[in-house]
């Protein structure tokens, strides 16, 4: 088979994942994604969401300007047609599937001519069997949609370096002040290695002409971000220098980012370890010794480096350098098959016995985190097939949680009269609050919402009454009954509440890590405990509870019905 038809045939799975696959089944990873950025969405496209304290004009280190262009393509859809307003969730998803799938196309093609054929295409595998990029690039948060644009940025980083024309890095950096100003501020860091590239290798005056177009360029979009952003919030907000202030020059063990949490070291390699087949992470480790394009090594390893020396991590901050893992990797394994001395017959199995393993690891951790932690999506959807539909000026109703609150997947998955509320729980932070309703769009924005810290201390005025739900969604395990006010199991036996429709989701606490990362076929997992009990049974193991939707049982509204997706 050509190199052409190998290209061919990748990029018609790409497209069916990005497209179909990834929108479809892909998990929500973080509850910042739901809180900080499908809610203000579903603000401004239904009128209602929940609020963080990031979206006070107090603090305004979240970005309005960030949702809109996913506004523009949704808001037309809702205006003029009759789709439920889950197909929003999806239809969002889709549009960064898609724009992913261009910067791919895009920088293989760079590739391509910059480098090999071969090179390109075992980039684009890679990008395909990657579980990471999986999920995070159909993820609503600015670091994916920074890393997508990072792949362009890319694209004209590797044009530069061939041809050495201005042209090309000034597009390589404007790409780059998008994602930075637009979308997460911090990936500016990775175009310092090109611009200490582009000053060592032209004149003092072609770098002065350079660098005057790149500063217009980088002013043109901040203006554009920052006074859309002002505009919303009705004072100046440079977003990204709130961001920056908060997380680094004005952060302590008291405020900031490490009251969220802190974590050891080797939390992102183990993290990579589980986001990247292990084969591809060796392969990355040689590539970076194709000297050539240095810049973006260093841009690289600068980026693991500084991150993880933050005493606060979360897996979406290595989102953005994921297409230079992959890239590294294809140029690695292409050294190795052009510089091996195997006989031909040897280095084809080797080939196969490498993608295979690629393949089957990747694999086995995506249908792992569908199979696991998909749950949610689903049950909240099912609320659009329960009573009236439609209908203008309803009573309001409360779909309710507690210890589960960090897994509503969006307001996207309530109806209309629908809304999200919390009930007492073990959870002693700060819950997202309301967005006022029925006030014009700008003054629910520029309100200052009560209750709001930035220190993540409790606010009792988050939580309503359990007699003031509807429905309640939570996993069927006992409760705490020192801290919550709701326990499925209890209530159930009582009578006082009843399941309408129940999914599983994955017990933590009961799983082994090994089954909690990754899926073995219920057979083949039966053969290797013959072989190895007492090992497998330690480290490999997966145990489910129904995961689901609650109704009172004195209410009796009509059976719920499965919605196709």
């Amino acid at each position: 088979m050509t190199c052409r038809k190998v290209s061919i045939a990748l990029f018609c799975l790409l497209a069916v994942s990005r497209l179909y696959l990834q929108p479809r089944y892909s998990l929500i990873s973080d509850c910042d994604e739901t809180f900080n950025y499908w809610e203000p969405l579903n603000l401004l496209v239904r009128g209602f969401g929940k609020q963080t304290w990031e979206y006070s004009p107090e603090y305004s280190i979240r970005s309005w300007a960030f949702l809109l262009p996913f506004y523009s393509i949704i808001y037309p859809l809702n205006k003029f047609t009759e789709l439920e307003s889950v197909y929003n969730f999806y239809i969002t998803r889709m549009a960064l599937g898609l724009l992913s799938f261009i910067a791919e196309f895009q920088l293989h093609t760079q590739i391509k001519k910059s480098l090999s054929h071969r090179v390109a295409n075992i980039w684009i595998l890679f990008q395909i069997f990657n579980p990471g990029y999986f999920h995070a690039s159909v993820e609503l948060l600015p670091s994916s949609v920074a890393m997508i644009l990072y792949l362009f940025s890319i694209k004209y980083t590797l044009r530069y370096l061939s041809t050495n024309q201005s042209a090309s890095f000034t597009k390589s950096l404007t790409f780059n002040f998008i994602a930075g100003i637009l979308g997460w501020p911090f990936v500016l860091v990775l175009s310092v290695p090109l611009c200490i590239h582009y000053v060592f290798n032209h004149p003092i005056i072609g770098s002065i002409r350079t660098a005057f177009d790149c500063t217009l360029m980088l002013l043109i979009v901040s203006v554009i971000v920052i006074g859309t952003d002002s505009a919303f919030y009705g004072k100046f907000a440079p977003v990204s220098w709130n961001i920056l202030f908060y997380n680094v020059l004005n952060a302590s063990e008291e405020a900031g980012p490490n009251i969220f949490g802190v974590e050891p070291w080797y939390y992102y390699p183990l993290n990579l370890a589980l986001n990247f087949p292990l084969p591809v992470l060796f392969f990355s480790v040689i590539g970076i010794f194709h000297i050539r394009l240095w810049p973006l090594w260093l841009s690289y390893i600068t980026w693991f480096t500084v991150f993880i020396l933050q005493p606060h991590k979360e897996e979406r901050f290595l989102y953005p350098i994921y297409g230079l893992i992959s890239l590294s990797a294809a140029i690695g394994f292409s050294k190795l098959l052009t510089f091996s001395k195997l006989f031909k017959v040897l280095k084809k199995i080797l080939k196969l016995i490498t993608m295979t393993v690629i393949i089957l690891q990747a694999v086995s951790r995506i249908v792992a985190l569908i199979t696991n932690y998909t749950a949610p999506l689903d049950t909240f959807s099912e609320l659009y097939g329960i009573g009236p539909q439609g209908e203008k000026n309803i009573e309001v109703i409360n779909v309710c949680t507690g210890r589960e609150w960090y897994h509503f997947p969006s307001s996207f998955h309530l109806p209309d009269g629908y809304r999200l509320q919390f009930i007492k729980s073990g959870f002693d932070g700060l819950l997202p609050g309301n967005f006022k309703e029925s006030v014009p769009l700008l003054e629910t924005v520029r309100t200052i919402p009560e209750g709001m810290n930035n220190l993540n201390l409790f606010d009792p005025n988050k939580i309503i009454e359990l007699d003031e739900c509807t429905y309640i969604v939570d996993m069927v395990q006992h409760a705490n009954s020192d801290v919550d006010v709701f326990d499925p199991v209890k209530e159930m036996e009582s009578g006082a509440w009843k399941p309408l429709f129940c999914n599983h989701i994955i017990d933590v606490d009961h799983s082994k890590i090994l089954g909690r990362a990754f899926y073995v076929p219920e057979k083949i997992a039966s053969f290797i405990e013959r072989k190895i009990g007492k090992f497998w049974n330690s480290v490999y193991g997966v145990q489910f509870v129904d995961y689901c939707l609650f109704e009172r049982a004195e209410v009796s509204p009509e059976e719920p019905s499965s919605i196709p997706l």
